[in-house]
């Protein structure tokens, strides 16, 4: 089977170990780094939050830390979603012996590296705020052509989870979001339109407690706690739609990030009716399979 090397940029973050896991999963991937970034919780927790689900998962991949705080706004924790270790007040649950070694390279670097020396186009999951793609992407413009997709979890249309107009990955930092869609890279966006329709039922819950690992129990605790703020399993879907895009419904658009000062700062908005004549610079879902989408949750903590 032919792999696909990814990259996931992430802020774990509850649903971003999901999507880990999801991506673990899935003998389509060939998993090459996972790189922090300053989101769901401060960089040091989310670099440790990667460092352990990589090392409780086994991956042979690289670990690197990413930037500490937005391009220009200053960092603004999710702890009342994500709990203040990111995993729902459930991390002591994870032993840190098992602790993935962290890279000497920045995110950026590692990026960069995998980029440039890999013969196959690369994808790049994005689960938390975009900053450490556009920074790689404004110094090391050549890495353009390397990039098959990115793949972002974030955005939505007409909708917001950090204000009413924003959702909180681009919310967190518009600049790095304005940066990323007018690069000329391929983009893929799993916006709130489709992932709060990405959710879990008791039934998926009580399928995973027949597992009895450490993974599945300790996850069923975290989605227990999370679920009381969140239920919606946002991350996942932008693993998902690299790999089952026919899951999904979509539509190829031009979409721009607001930067301005204001209610309407980090919104993404999709030009739907052409005022503006411009090509699509962005695949965007709509909806998703529920049941599918509840399997491959459930799947993914089988280990």
């Amino acid at each position: 089977m032919k792999k696909y090397p990814l990259i996931i940029d992430c802020d774990p973050g509850v649903d971003d170990v999901l999507a880990i896991l999801v991506a673990h999963s899935k003998p389509e991937f060939d998993i090459k780094a996972i790189c922090s970034v300053s989101g769901n919780v401060g960089i040091d927790l989310t670099t440790h939050n990667a460092q352990l689900m990589a090392g409780l998962l086994g991956l042979d991949c690289i670990v690197a830390k990413g930037a500490e705080k937005p391009i220009i706004k200053n960092a603004q924790p999710a702890t009342a979603v994500h709990g203040l270790d990111g995993f729902g007040g459930c991390a002591s649950a994870f032993s840190d012996d098992k602790l993935s070694k962290l890279s000497g390279l920045s995110a950026i670097e590692v990026e960069r590296k995998i980029l440039m020396e890999s013969k196959e186009p690369v994808y790049i999951a994005a689960t938390g705020p975009l900053t450490n793609i556009a920074l790689l992407l404004s110094a090391h413009p050549e890495v353009k052509s390397k990039i098959a997709a990115i793949s972002i979890m974030g955005g939505g249309i007409k909708i917001g989870n950090a204000t009413p107009c924003s959702e909180f990955n681009y919310f967190t930092d518009p600049e790095a979001a304005y940066i990323v869609f007018n690069s000329g890279v391929k983009l893929m966006m799993c916006g709130l339109n489709v992932t709060l329709k990405a959710t879990l039922t008791d039934i998926e819950l009580n399928e995973m407690r027949k597992f009895h690992n450490t993974i599945s129990d300790t996850i069923v605790k975290i989605i227990s706690t999370y679920a009381a703020n969140d239920a919606a399993i946002h991350d996942p879907c932008a693993i998902l739609a690299i790999t089952n895009s026919d899951m999904f419904e979509y539509k190829d658009q031009y979409v721009q990030i607001d930067i301005r000062d204001g209610v309407t700062q980090g919104m993404s908005y999709v030009d739907e009716v052409h005022n503006l004549n411009k090509e699509p610079n962005c695949r965007v879902f709509y909806d998703i399979d529920k049941e599918f989408f509840r399997k491959a949750i459930v799947k993914s903590v089988n280990i």
